[in-house]
């Protein structure tokens, strides 16, 4: 975290300046910063705040994303901070369309899988199937439900979702996941693939602008349809 994102923090939950100096104590123990990122209070500051923010786009995503996971019940803290991470890098390195932001098909990728040279190469691509799953399921639902209902070669939610979890469980099950200490988070991340596109679905279409939205009837729909049920 950054001078700023304490900074923010620290204005975001002080109810009166004599509150700041307790609640900057707090931010040096590691258990007490956790819960205090967790208060709902500072994910509804991030929201109200003016949209130039100085804060990092680690801290803004990780906060969105463990608020949007506890409300669909993934309390996962490891989970929230990869996910947050994620959508750090490819919301700063993209366009406002999947296929022209990132350049990528999920076909390419396991095509690249299958000649990688090494098993760390295998193990980094496995991840990237999985990352790259999640971010277009997750951010760009309506993209996906345009190719489903009106494109040549449609593919449905649940294609993103089974490559996602399954890559993500085959990599979190190789020696560089236990190397990197990443097996763990990526087996849970796998076992709530679905849960969490649909907390990320439910992220963007309530709270923020990371993709168009056509609106009307066809979001309707495909919030119908993708909708995860328990």
């Amino acid at each position: 975290m950054t001078s700023d994102d304490l900074d923010f923090l620290l204005e975001a939950l002080a109810r009166k300046p004599s509150d700041r100096k307790p609640l900057s104590e707090l931010t040096t123990d590691p258990d007490a910063l956790d819960r205090l990122l967790d208060d709902p209070a500072l994910f509804a500051r991030l929201l109200s705040a003016p949209r130039l923010l100085h804060v990092s786009p680690w801290f803004f995503y990780y906060v969105a994303v463990r608020r949007a996971f506890l409300d669909h019940g993934i309390d996962d803290r490891r989970a929230s901070d990869y996910v947050g991470a994620l959508l750090s890098y490819h919301v700063q390195a993209r366009s406002t369309q999947p296929r022209e932001g990132g350049g990528f098909y999920l076909v390419d990728l396991v095509m690249a899988m299958s000649e990688a040279r090494s098993a760390e190469d295998a193990f980094q691509l496995q991840t990237r199937i999985g990352d790259v799953a999640l971010y277009l399921a997750g951010v760009f639902p309506d993209w996906i439900y345009h190719r489903e209902t009106v494109g040549r070669r449609p593919v449905t939610i649940g294609y993103y979702e089974r490559m996602g979890s399954a890559h993500w469980r085959a990599a979190s099950r190789t020696a560089a996941a236990e190397r990197y200490d990443l097996g763990d988070v990526l087996e849970y991340m796998a076992s709530r693939f679905p849960e969490m596109r649909q907390a990320l679905n439910d992220l963007v279409d309530g709270h923020l602008d990371l993709a168009r939205r056509p609106g009307g009837p066809d979001t309707i729909c495909r919030q119908a349809l993708y909708r995860v049920r328990n």
